[in-house]
This record gives C-alpha cells, structure tokens and sequence, in this order.
C-alpha cells in the first residue's frame, strides 16, 4: 500500500499539492493541526482548511484527516482557551467548521503495525492510562479503533498533557506527547507516523526495533512542494 503522510498545515496551502497526487497513493494521511498559525492571515486559514475537507468529500476512501490538539480546542474548548497561536476571533467559525465536518475527521488510523496519531503513543500512557478503559470494553479491536472510540467518547486520558508541555501527567496522550517521551518510551510493536512536534526536516528513528517518523517540518520550509510530504509504501 502506498501512502503519503502530510505534517501540521497550520493554515498554509497544501491542498492543490496534494490533489495533483490524489490519485496515484492509496492513502493520504494529514497529521492534524489544520489552524493556528503567527504569519498565515484568518481568511487563508479558515480556505485552507476548506480545500483539505473538500479534498475528503472528493476523495473520501483516500484521504485521512487526523484531529490535532489545535483543531479540538475550537471543535471542543471554550473562547478563551488557547494552544499558540490561538485566535480567539475565529472561535466561533472554527467551532461551526469543526462541529459540521466532525464525520470527516478522526483520532487516529492504522496499516498493519504502522500507526498515525497526531503526536504519537507513548507506553507509559498506554499502559497506566489508557490500557486500563479498554479492558472495560466489549469490543476493543484494534488499537486505532480504540483510539478513534475514545474520542469518540471524549476520553479524559487521551486529552492528557505531559510534563514536557506543562501539564500534570508522566506522559502526554496522543494529542500532546512531546518528542522526548515518545522517544524514550514509545509504545512497542508499531511504527509510528507522527506531527505536533517540530523537525527542520523529516526523520526518522529506530526505537526499541520500531520506528518512528517525525513529519512536522511544513512550517519550517521556505518552499513546499511534493518533496515536503513523507511517502511510505506498506506491505501487507
């Protein structure tokens, strides 16, 4: 399977880019973090974030659209409640865009043992945050389907922030885990394709035999083109 992974946007435009390719990938995943951003004016923003939801209605098996913790603070937070480069005046668009198009997008997705969320899994988390209210459940599937349930009911643990993000727990969950923790402990058995956490260019490490694949370099690019997106071909 061939798929190409798009980092953080933060309103910049990528959407004609990535139709110029729509067809010839079997997935296209964007990592999340649509909006937000210190130099891209509102009206480019909220259009850009329109052209990547109009490329999921026109390509609704290809396109993957993850959630990013800049996105669910207007899907779910209040005014005045902010990640950097939060504009309290797009709040109610925002909120309206989100809330409308909540079908389109989703908390994480999987091929085999490659899993994409927005910042990535870290094991502790797992194991002490998470692991504990699957084994509640009746059907707990795959781990991506756990996740996207758990969003799905709004899970507290996977809203956790870490230490490293000033937050109050030992890891942050897959909204918010930070480079250091996922790299010191990341949850074994999958490779992982992640954002949030800024890279000058993509890298990837080679962790407890897994790897992971740190994608959020778009804002750091003066020019972004096709070579700007991570390709990965999966066998399955």
């Amino acid at each position: 399977m061939r798929t190409v992974s798009i980092g953080d946007t933060h309103g910049l435009a990528v959407a004609e880019l990535v139709s110029q390719i729509a067809g010839e990938y079997d997935k296209i995943i964007f990592m999340g973090d649509y909006v937000d951003s210190y130099f891209v004016s509102n009206s480019e923003v909220s259009q850009n974030l329109l052209d990547i939801i109009d490329l999921k209605k026109r390509y609704p098996s290809r396109m993957v659209l993850l959630w990013g913790n800049h996105d669910i603070q207007y899907l779910l937070g209040a005014k005045n409640f902010g990640c950097s480069g939060y504009r309290p005046e797009m709040w109610e668009a925002l909120h309206g865009l989100f809330s409308s198009n909540e079908d389109l997008f989703q908390f994480s997705f999987g091929i085999a043992n490659y899993l994409w969320t927005h910042a990535g899994i870290n094991q502790y988390w797992y194991d002490n945050r998470f692991k504990p209210v699957t084994e509640k459940s009746d059907n707990p599937g795959s781990l991506p389907e756990q996740l996207n349930e758990a969003f799905r009911r709004r899970d507290k643990a996977i809203f956790d922030v870490g230490y490293k993000r000033g937050g109050f727990f030992e890891a942050g969950g897959p909204f918010w885990c930070d480079i250091a923790e996922l790299i010191r402990d990341p949850i074994r058995g999958y490779h992982q394709i992640v954002g949030h956490n800024r890279v000058r260019e993509i890298r990837t490490l080679t962790v407890y035999g897994n790897e992971i694949s740190f994608i959020d370099q778009l804002e750091s690019l003066n020019i972004i083109d096709l070579s700007s997106f991570f390709y990965k071909k999966i066998d399955l």
